[in-house]
């Protein structure tokens, strides 16, 4: 269901971009067009003219680039409240990832000359604008430091579900340090997310069963001891790779 009133929306007071006044909002609200997007659908691809931004209202879009070899790499998982092309509409360049639809969504359209014009007539609205900014910069040195950096797969991968658990999914802290975590991605998803092929990362995903440091049943992932999955970054005890 389509939610075109900004005010009403559940997701308002999460997200970096929509967090503004009620009267800035109503500003973004006038130049939004609302659309329902299935998941696989496109929102915009790799090399195409900026021509505008998607504001996130529900649902899930993985941004990627793709190497000329077809080796796919996911650069973030975006969540409700994010401007979704903003870097390319500011630097008027085209766009530097690919945008696609995971979980059905809600994506509101904002042209370029609208979204322009709102961030520099209005500081509220540019100072959530820089934030979302700032954050993805943030976030992208994390993703260098831990999965560009790291030496081993199952190392990156400790770290993702550690990342998940810190609140980047859905979770519920069980007994002692233990999290169950909605795990909601295919295993070619996840190897996308830290580089590496699908067969090694279910090779990874069975080492870690076997040693205890997970238990999967059915989409939930069980993390006994969030301290004993972060001991296992960079232990050389195992190696199935």
């Amino acid at each position: 269901m389509v939610e075109h009133n900004c005010s009403e929306c559940d997701h308002r007071d999460t997200g970096y971009f929509c967090d503004v006044a009620l009267e800035k909002l109503r500003l973004v609200e006038s130049a939004k067009i609302s659309n329902a997007y299935s998941s696989g659908s496109m929102l915009f691809i790799e090399g195409q003219p900026a021509n505008g931004v998607y504001l996130l209202c529900q649902g899930e879009v993985k941004l990627y680039t793709c190497s000329k070899e077809g080796k796919v790499v996911i650069l973030h998982i975006a969540r409700p409240g994010e401007l979704l092309g903003l870097s390319s509409v500011i630097s008027g360049e085209s766009h530097e990832a690919s945008a696609e639809v995971i979980q059905p969504c809600q994506a509101n359209f904002i042209s370029k000359g609208d979204i322009l014009r709102l961030i520099r007539e209005h500081p509220e609205i540019a100072m959530s604008a820089i934030r979302q900014l700032s954050s993805r910069y943030i976030d992208a040195c994390h993703q260098v430091r831990t999965f560009v950096l790291s030496s081993s797969v199952a190392d990156k991968l400790a770290q993702l579900m550690l990342d998940w658990c810190s609140g980047d999914l859905p979770t519920v802290r069980t007994d002692n340090d233990g999290f169950k975590v909605k795990f909601r991605y295919t295993h070619e998803e996840v190897s996308e997310m830290i580089g590496s092929s699908r067969e090694t990362v279910t090779r990874v995903l069975t080492d870690f069963r076997n040693r205890g440091l997970i238990k999967l049943k059915g989409s939930d992932l069980y993390i006994p001891s969030f301290r004993n999955l972060e001991l296992s970054i960079g232990s050389k005890s195992r190696d199935v790779l």
